[in-house]
């Protein structure tokens, strides 16, 4: 790998769940040498993958690293074993829950995730639950939330959280003195910001899946590829653990690629998929179909996305927050039509929970928010 400094070129090579012969030397190499080993636990961590960071080093460099750093890589690992197996009970409960109530209810990203993408409930790490729900049935699955005692994260009155079961798609709740947050879905991502998998598709093509002794229903393989691709980019592609999802979901499950292709010019997001399948295997070497590295290579703005992705992912072991403007940029630079352009600029003045939480209005009143969230905007844009 060329153009990384000695220690991104480790978290890189690292950072998948197996290793070939050739990359398990060049790990070895890598670790033999002068490396800064506090940056690169540093990053690791900011990446959410020190996980795999541990795995691979202690699988074949463990006599290379300094004994301290190897043994704190291994706490922090067994506390996020420890810390995923608490969220997937925790995950199994509601599920049974909500099913008892007669709520069709699948797990997103999270355990099920960790379990389908790699196999292994401890290497992947997450802090917090997601679950899908359909629209009709979010006031009854909040309300056997609430009785569970979860609570929501932001103090919102009936027509708040109304407006917001309009506006965006999903409700954030907290247990334990925030200790546990969950995240209650009725769409994958604001259709204005992607269609990546319209809510009539979604129910249809679930598969089921063991999660520690539940079955559970959850997104298929083409599915959860295209929601991962969407998520990485409303964040940015901030964090190398997303695109680790991507990777490792690519390497372990047969996909239907024309499929894909077809759904993302259908639903007008072609880079933005194109974009995470880019990047899964710019970084991580995962293996595409020729017509989908022709496209990525064909598209010039793709190419300078993913270098200013890349750029970002290791511009040091602490996160620096993209600005509004840059958060604006890139918005309208993945997408590719006037139209998509214009959904997420529709999207952007939808009003927000975070607006609610900064001017609170009676209900009569709610149309007050549209008029009030561009100048917020406005304002946050200036003052970063």
């Amino acid at each position: 790998m060329t153009g990384y400094q000695r220690e991104d070129e480790l978290l890189l090579c690292c950072a998948r769940t197996e290793a070939s012969p050739e990359l398990a030397a060049r790990i070895r190499a890598l670790a033999a040498a002068d490396v800064d080993w506090n940056y690169l636990a540093l990053l690791a961590r900011r990446h959410s993958i020190t996980p795999l960071l541990y795995r691979q080093l202690q699988r074949h460099a463990s006599e290379l690293v300094p004994s301290a750093y190897l043994a704190k890589l291994k706490l922090h690992y067994q506390e996020n074993s420890a810390r995923n197996t608490i969220l997937t009970a925790e995950l199994r409960k509601l599920i049974e829950i909500f099913r008892a109530a007669g709520i069709e209810a699948i797990p997103y990203k999270g355990p099920a995730l960790a379990l389908f993408a790699y196999d292994n409930l401890a290497l992947r790490r997450f802090v917090d639950l997601d679950i899908i729900v359909k629209k009709s049935d979010v006031p009854r699955a909040r309300d056997l939330l609430l009785a569970e005692d979860y609570e929501p994260t932001k103090s919102l009155t009936a027509a708040q959280q109304d407006l917001l079961l309009r506006t965006q798609h999903n409700l954030q709740f907290a247990l334990d003195d925030r200790r546990l947050l969950l995240e209650l879905h009725w769409e994958v991502a604001p259709h204005l910001f992607a269609s990546s998998v319209q809510e009539n598709e979604l129910w249809k093509n679930l598969i089921t899946i063991d999660v520690n002794g539940t079955l559970m229903k959850t997104l298929s393989a083409d599915d959860l590829l295209f929601s991962l691709c969407v998520h990485g980019s409303r964040h940015l592609w901030e964090r190398l653990g997303w695109i680790c999802d991507v990777a490792e979901l690519i390497r372990r499950h047969e996909l239907n690629w024309p499929a894909l292709l077809r759904r993302a010019l259908e639903t007008d997001s072609e880079r933005m998929f194109l974009l995470g399948l880019h990047l899964a295997q710019k970084l991580l070497h995962a293996e595409l179909p020729a017509e989908v590295k022709q496209r990525c290579a064909a598209d010039a703005r793709l190419q300078s996305l993913a270098a200013n992705v890349v750029e970002h992912l290791f511009n040091g072991p602490t996160h620096v927050p993209a600005t509004s403007t840059e958060i604006f940029k890139y918005n309208i630079g993945v997408r590719k039509s006037l139209a998509a352009r214009a959904r997420y600029f529709v999207h952007m003045l939808r009003p927000t929970d975070g607006d609610f939480g900064a001017h609170s209005l009676p209900a009569r009143l709610s149309f007050a928010y549209y008029l009030v969230r561009p100048f917020r905007l406005l304002f946050k844009t200036k003052t970063t």
